[in-house]
């Protein structure tokens, strides 16, 4: 019994370092080196330049890329529908659609590499490109003692908003700031990611973490980021933009275990390199049953539907996001 105790021990080892070192070894250093050299020249680039060379290079990336081209087409006739449908206006449309797609591919583009140069400016630095509208919501959500959690979109350069905690305390919230998020496939570069992100000042979790971490971050008074608009390979199907979409439970769930208030963020461009951030509460409906994991999901799609009707063309719409439309899978 003690010499199989030993192998079965020997084994798990085996199968745990084996599991680690997938992520490792001279090709991911190779991989990490060159991706770090890479953001570094990213982040030294004039904003102004870096947002311009985004554009040419979604603009390049519309022309070569038939395919994409065409799931960008679909999600947004379907947001579209949505919104006149539901009566809802975004400010400084794009008339056409063939229009709306070219300029999602440049918008992503932009605010892909402008993320780079804005993760290194400092909070008076960021108020130049920057704009922020609702800063009252997140202080009376903050003001109830329980935490907050914040629905973010892919929208606008979502990366900056890692430099939100000292953006914020400019604006009177002092709040620990802390981010879901999925852990890279490649153990170096992740290392080097997580030390970028809470260098400024924002805690990172990810599923390894579980749920009671990131719960009770929340109920610490802390404010916890999700990008919640992925499409999901097992989650909760419920409606999105009029559409069924599997959609994660996660922001669900933590609403469910603390109880805390519900914000919603959307980022719109306002002009080369000036973005707009709004920040918005969220009324939960009196009486919300919060064991139901599809009535709280529908709930935080509802609120990312807001958020990205505010700047359609600032969502990144590039990959297949609804489960069917007319029968068809997307």
């Amino acid at each position: 019994m003690g010499g199989g105790l030993i192998y079965s021990i020997t084994f798990m080892k085996k199968k745990q370092s084996s599991e680690g070192d997938r992520f490792k070894g001279p090709s991911k250093w190779c991989g990490y080196v060159f991706a770090r050299g890479l953001a570094s020249l990213m982040q030294w680039m004039p904003l102004s330049v870096a947002f311009r060379l985004g554009r040419g290079a979604g603009w390049l990336t519309w022309k070569l890329m038939k395919r994409r081209r065409a799931i960008v087409r679909k999600n947004l006739n379907i947001v579209n529908a949505w919104m006149e449908e539901s009566g809802k206006v975004e400010r400084g449309k794009v008339e056409s659609l063939d229009e709306q797609v070219r300029e999602v591919f440049q918008r992503s583009g932009a605010n892909l590499l402008a993320g780079f140069p804005l993760s290194r400016l400092r909070p008076e630095q960021m108020e130049a490109h920057l704009e922020i509208e609702g800063m009252e919501h997140a202080q009376s959500a903050l003001s109830k003692g329980k935490g907050a959690i914040v629905l973010l979109a892919h929208m606008g350069p979502w990366e900056a908003l890692a430099q939100l905690p000292g953006f914020a305390s400019r604006h009177g919230i002092e709040a620990p700031f802390g981010a879901m998020y999925r852990p890279l496939n490649n153990t170096y570069l992740d290392d080097w990611f997580k030390r970028q992100r809470e260098a400024s000042g924002t805690r990172l979790f990810s599923r390894r973490d579980g749920f009671h971490k990131p719960v009770d971050f929340i109920r610490g008074g802390g404010m916890l980021g999700i990008l919640a608009d992925q499409k999901m390979r097992e989650g909760v199907v419920v409606s999105y933009f009029g559409c069924e979409a599997k959609t994660s439970p996660i922001p669900g769930l933590f609403l469910r275990r603390s109880q805390a208030p519900l914000l919603a963020v959307s980022i719109e461009t306002l002009a080369p390199a000036r973005w707009k951030i709004r920040v918005r509460k969220i009324e939960l409906p009196e009486g919300l049953d919060y064991s139901k994991r599809t009535i709280l999901a529908e709930q935080c799609n509802q609120a990312l539907e807001l958020s990205l009707a505010q700047s359609v063309c600032d969502g990144f719409w590039l990959s297949s996001r609804f489960k069917k439309v007319d029968g068809v899978l997307l």
